[in-house]
């Protein structure tokens, strides 16, 4: 079996998948955003397919298709195609690998406290392709600590803390570091204590 027919059998069964989740709903919500002015000249758009809206994402659900498209000779080509739970349908670029290039979040859960999660695509300008984070969403509010490489959670509960990640191979390492975050100088000094524990392990 050719790649050609894998792929177009691949589709084929993603389709009647979304059809049969989809008959008692409306139609399916398509976001389309074209990334001209983020990736220069790649010809790069991205599509989030939404079919159902019922679930709440924390058990392996999935309620949408994302897929990422390149041009080739004037044809679209899919460049990844992933299955993914997204509560709120929101897609973010942000640099997550220190290169200076954004890379594409596209939102996961939202839990009680309000704290997000993400689906991270790391792009790599070299292939003009992209590759999944293994264990990304499982990071709550992530943000990029491009002074030490590091992810950070910064997480809303009854007391807030920070958590500390590091994304090696496209999948997360989690430091098993957290700290209250109570915005005092007692968690300002622990928090150079956690980067400096950091900075001195080797990941």
């Amino acid at each position: 079996m050719n790649f050609n027919l894998i792929n177009l059998l691949l589709l084929l069964f993603t389709i009647s998948s979304i059809g049969q989740k989809n008959k008692s709903n409306e139609k399916l919500k398509v976001s389309v955003i074209r990334c001209d002015s983020i990736y220069l000249n790649k010809k790069i758009s991205i599509k989030l397919i939404n079919f159902d809206n019922e679930e709440n994402g924390y058990k392996s659900e999935w309620n949408s298709i994302f897929e990422i498209q390149t041009k080739i000779n004037n044809k679209n080509k899919i460049i990844l195609r992933d299955s993914i739970f997204s509560k709120v349908q929101k897609i973010e670029f942000a640099d997550f690998n220190n290169d200076k290039i954004k890379d594409i979040l596209v939102q996961n859960i939202s839990d009680v406290r309000s704290n997000w999660t993400f689906n991270l695509y790391l792009y790599n300008q070299k292939e003009n392709n992209f590759r999944k984070v293994i264990g990304f969403e499982g990071i709550k509010n992530p943000s990029f600590n491009s002074k030490y490489n590091i992810v950070e959670s910064h997480v809303n509960s009854g007391s807030n803390w920070i958590g500390f990640y590091k994304i090696t191979k496209h999948k997360v390492h989690k430091y098993e570091i957290e700290i209250k975050d109570s915005g005092d100088k007692k968690s300002k000094s622990e928090y150079r204590k956690a980067i400096n524990k950091i900075i001195k392990m080797k990941i």
